[in-house]
C-alpha cells in the first residue's frame, strides 16, 4: 500500500514548484526523514538479507525500490554507502537472476581496508538502505544464445557468471556449458558453483586453487584449457578476472584469430592516463555556481570540480576519484571545463562531464 501510494506522488514530487519549495536541499533529503528507502530521483535498496559466500566474501540481499528497471544476468550497478560519513561508490555485478524474483543479490569480497569492505563488516545490517544505479554493462548473453558457451573466471570474476548460468538454467538452455574457475583458496560461492552443475546436466567445469607454491601453482594455459574443453575454438568465451588471467586469455584467443567470440569484463581499473592534473592554463580566480543547491565558491588552481563541490558542503556521487569509472558525470550548465585525463576540453553549454577529472578553466555552473 505504501509503494502504491509513493508511486503516485512521485511525479508531483519531480516538479520545479516541489524543487523550488526544498531549495537548497533536495526533495529526497526530506523524503528519507519518512523512509530512508524513499526516493523519486535515484534508486534505493533496503538490505533484507546478509549471507557469508566462502572465501572472504558476503552477499547482500537487496530489495530496491519502485524506481528500479531491472537487469540482464552478466551486468552490474554502482552500489553507494555512508562510510564515517563520506559516500562510498563502488561497481558490484549481480550475483542473483533476473527470474529468481526474489531480492537482488550482490556478493561483496571483504578485501583489507576498502571502504565498502569496512562499512559490511561493521555496519551493514537487515534494514540497511544503500543506493543504487540502474544496472549497467554489455556483459550479457546474446539472443539467441549460442549452443557452446565457455566461462572462464577468476576470484570474484565468478560473479557475474553465476548470474549468467543461473539465468540459463531457469531458462532451460539446452546448449553445452564449460567453465574454468581460479581461486587463491576457498571459492566465493562455491557450493552454488557445485549446485548449479547438479542442476544442470550439460555444465561442466574445472575449479583450480592458486594459493599453492610458485612451482606448482595452476596457471591458464592451453592444454588446462583443452583439457576441459577440447573443442574450446568452437565456444563463444565469457572472461572475468584479475590482470594476469584476463592477458593470458586475451593473447591466447588473439593469437588464433578467435578475439571477436571472447567478451571480456574487467573487474579492476586501468591506468588512470597521462594527463595528470595541471594548472599552468587555469585561470588565478574562477567562480562555481551549483544551480541545484544554490551555493557559489570561489575556487583556486588544481582544485578539481569534486574537490571544490565537497569544499561547499554538497555530497556528489563518486568512485574512484580517477576518471575511470563514470560515477561522478555531472551535467554542466555552462562554462569551460577541461578534464585533465583526456586533454577534452567541454565548452558547450548541458555538455556532461567528470567532476573527478574535470578542472574549470572559466566560471562554471553546474547541475548539482
Amino acid at each position: 500500500m505504501f509503494e502504491r501510494a509513493r508511486r503516485s506522488l512521485s511525479p508531483l514530487l519531480r516538479t520545479r514548484l516541489v524543487a523550488g519549495m526544498t531549495s537548497p536541499r533536495d526533495i529526497d533529503d526530506y523524503l528519507e526523514l519518512i523512509d530512508p528507502a524513499w526516493s523519486v530521483r535515484g534508486v534505493r535498496a533496503r538490505v533484507v538479507a546478509l549471507r557469508d559466500e566462502g572465501g572472504d566474501a558476503v552477499s547482500l540481499y537487496l530489495r530496491p525500490n519502485e524506481l528500479w528497471r531491472g537487469f540482464r544476468a552478466g551486468q552490474y550497478v554502482r552500489l553507494s554507502v555512508s562510510n564515517a560519513g563520506a559516500r562510498v561508490t563502488r561497481c558490484f555485478s549481480l550475483s542473483s537472476a533476473p527470474e529468481d524474483r526474489g531480492p537482488l543479490r550482490v556478493t561483496i569480497r571483504i578485501a583489507g581496508k576498502g571502504a565498502i569492505s569496512h562499512w559490511v563488516r561493521n555496519e551493514a545490517d537487515v534494514g540497511s538502505v544503500v543506493s543504487l544505479s540502474q544496472a549497467m554493462g554489455s556483459f550479457v548473453l546474446p539472443d539467441p544464445v549460442p549452443p557452446e558457451l565457455l566461462f572462464i573466471t577468476g576470484g570474484s570474476g565468478i560473479t557475474p557468471v553465476v548470474s549468467m548460468i543461473r539465468h540459463l538454467v531457469a531458462t532451460d538452455y539446452t546448449g553445452r556449458i564449460a567453465w574454468l574457475h581460479y581461486a587463491r583458496g576457498e571459492v566465493i560461492l562455491g557450493s552454488e558453483q557445485a549446485s548449479l552443475a547438479a542442476r544442470c546436466k550439460r555444465l561442466r567445469f574445472q575449479t583450480h586453487l592458486t594459493d599453492a607454491p610458485c612451482s606448482t601453482r595452476p596457471r591458464f594455459s592451453r592444454e588446462r584449457l583443452e583439457s576441459l574443453v577440447p573443442r574450446w575454438a568452437e565456444s563463444y568465451a565469457w572472461l572475468c578476472g584479475p590482470p594476469s588471467l584476463t592477458e593470458a586469455v586475451e593473447a591466447l584467443w588473439t593469437a588464433t584469430g578467435l578475439r571477436d567470440r571472447l567478451r571480456t569484463e574487467h573487474f579492476t581499473l586501468p591506468p588512470a592516463g597521462p594527463y595528470p592534473m595541471s594548472d599552468s592554463d587555469a585561470p588565478a580566480r574562477h567562480s562555481l555556481f551549483f544551480a541545484r543547491s544554490g551555493r557559489t565558491i570561489e575556487g583556486r588552481p588544481g582544485e578539481s570540480l569534486l574537490e571544490l563541490a565537497e569544499r561547499a558542503g554538497l555530497d556528489p556521487p563518486y568512485g574512484c576519484r580517477r576518471g575511470t569509472c563514470l560515477t561522478c558525470t555531472c551535467r554542466k550548465l555552462s562554462g569551460i571545463v577541461r578534464n585533465e585525463r583526456t586533454g577534452a576540453v567541454s565548452c558547450e553549454p548541458n555538455d556532461l562531464i567528470q567532476l573527478c577529472v574535470g578542472a574549470p578553466r572559466s566560471n562554471v555552473s553546474l547541475d548539482l
